[in-house]
């Protein structure tokens, strides 16, 4: 069973946007003024996908956003958080860990989600509860653990607004006015550059620093895979445990597995110093490579399903 290129292009975009970075940084003032308006761009044309109503009805969605939020705050966003609090020794690679923790779901578990056999409407759900549960997670951990820096929080929220109110503003608007029938002729034109342009700025930003490779990106690197390719075994072993169905299962996998990590390295460019954005990238090469080793998994089991209904 093949899997549709579109499955595929977010990587090959992705890959590209690490290799120019690495390769040709100099754009990276241009990269780093683009990041915000690229980003805003990639949320804004996913909230599109949502059908007509998902917003007028919230407490037919208060379960899922509940569940969403437990396994992508309290249990991955912890996971992250303590470990870069005592594992971490520089700064600013720490505060790029509490923003890491910090951040909503991946908009990739749209595609994911299909993979895995989950519901269309879970996987809006749980998006729309960990970016609404942003709102107040973001300035609670910002609060809690970047006190002492004295960073500026009224920056830190209008950013919070404008990637996350702002979107929702405009794709409710946009679809009401059907204009994301328009839209729809080249959003997936508008999402590779837009993808683009988020990991090329904040890989080309801190080509030096990746270059000389240090003990704290290679605990930043251990993190990563702990939280995502070993937390994908603890879950399964847990819901087995308690005798889940799979796609419940793959439902808890995904939602406590996968960060947002563009949102992350934006905040970081925007706010903060460039070297902040580096976990962000290191987080996000393990989700790439994460997704497709689960794109591989899931395709083997889904083929050998179908051979054995033959």
């Amino acid at each position: 069973m093949a899997l549709p290129f579109q499955a595929y292009r977010s990587n090959i975009i992705f890959l590209l946007a690490l290799i120019f970075g690495m390769t040709l940084p100099k754009c990276y003032l241009i990269g780093r003024i683009l990041i915000l308006p690229a980003l805003t761009i990639i949320i804004t044309i996913t909230l599109l996908r949502f059908p007509r109503g998902f917003f007028r009805n919230p407490s037919s969605l208060l379960y899922s956003s509940i569940q969403s939020n437990i396994m992508n705050y309290l249990v991955l966003g912890n996971f992250i958080l303590l470990s870069g609090v005592f594992l971490i020794q520089k700064q600013e690679l720490w505060i790029g860990m509490v923003l890491v923790a910090a951040m909503p779901l991946s908009l990739e578990i749209i595609i994911m989600g299909n993979l895995l056999r989950i519901e269309n409407n879970y996987v809006f759900t749980s998006i729309a509860g960990t970016y609404l549960g942003a709102l107040l997670i973001v300035p609670l951990v910002s609060l809690g653990f970047l006190k002492y820096i004295n960073p500026n929080y009224w920056n830190i929220i209008l950013l919070i607004l404008c990637l996350i109110v702002l979107p929702l503003l405009i794709s409710r608007i946009a679809i009401e006015r059907e204009w994301d029938k328009i839209v729809n002729k080249y959003d997936d034109m508008i999402m590779d550059y837009s993808l683009f342009i988020v990991f090329y700025a904040i890989t080309a930003n801190n080509r030096n620093f990746l270059m000389n490779w240090s003990v704290d990106l290679f605990i930043i690197a251990s993190i990563a895979f702990v939280s995502t390719f070993l937390f994908y075994f603890i879950i399964r072993k847990v819901g087995f445990y308690f005798n889940a169905q799979e796609n419940k299962i793959n439902s808890f996998i995904l939602t406590g597995t996968m960060k947002e990590c563009g949102l992350a390295g934006c905040i970081a460019l925007t706010v903060f110093n460039h070297e902040v954005a580096v976990p962000a990238l290191i987080f996000a090469v393990f989700t790439y490579i994460y997704m497709n080793w689960l794109k591989f998994r899931f395709r083997n089991i889904a083929g050998s399903d179908n051979q054995s209904k033959t």
